[in-house]
């Protein structure tokens, strides 16, 4: 998703954030929070179950959907069910010259799921690379691995988890 279409989105995305967990929490959803207490009890302890809601952006061109949030509520074992989310932090990048901002599981340019990118540069979808193709965007000098460590251009050792950014790989904004 281009950066202008992001952005377009970002007040929805910030408005569902804090209104879904308090949708999921209120007396509305309390006897199907209690069913899936009951049927988690009833199935394997190893099984878990999720309820989820999803803001998506469904790209005809591309035939697929970027999902934007995914919060729910899961159970399991017959214990109390609790909230559960299925985001992922959302990255920059700049694909083919233009800056995109995606979840960091999904491939910037093809809008599939795509992983583990710096472990796995190459797209399973499209086919597209990072280092090529794609180049992480780099505005701010938080470790695109851990999230939690910082990394610089005369630095590129994450302090805080040990990884090294592949400079081929990144473009610094």
């Amino acid at each position: 998703m281009n950066e202008e279409h992001f952005k377009t989105v970002q007040p929805l995305i910030e408005a569902a954030e804090e209104r879904i967990p308090w949708m999921l929490q209120s007396a509305g959803t309390e006897q199907l929070r209690r069913l899936m207490q009951e049927v988690s009890a009833a199935l394997p302890e190893e099984y878990e179950l999720l309820l989820r809601l999803e803001l998506s952006v469904f790209d005809p061109e591309r035939g697929n959907s970027l999902p934007l949030i995914a919060e729910g509520i899961s159970a399991s074992g017959g214990r109390e069910p609790f909230l559960a989310s299925g985001d992922a932090t959302v990255h920059r990048y700049v694909v083919d010259g233009h800056m995109c901002q995606v979840p960091h599981d999904y491939c910037p340019y093809c809008g599939g799921e795509w992983d583990f990118k710096l472990l796995h540069p190459q797209c399973p979808g499209c086919g597209y690379e990072l280092g090529k193709q794609v180049k992480m965007l780099l505005d701010s000098n938080v470790c695109p691995n851990c999230e939690k460590g910082t990394v610089s251009m005369t630095n590129p050792k994450c302090e805080e988890c040990g990884f090294e950014v592949d400079l081929k790989m990144v473009t610094w904004g």
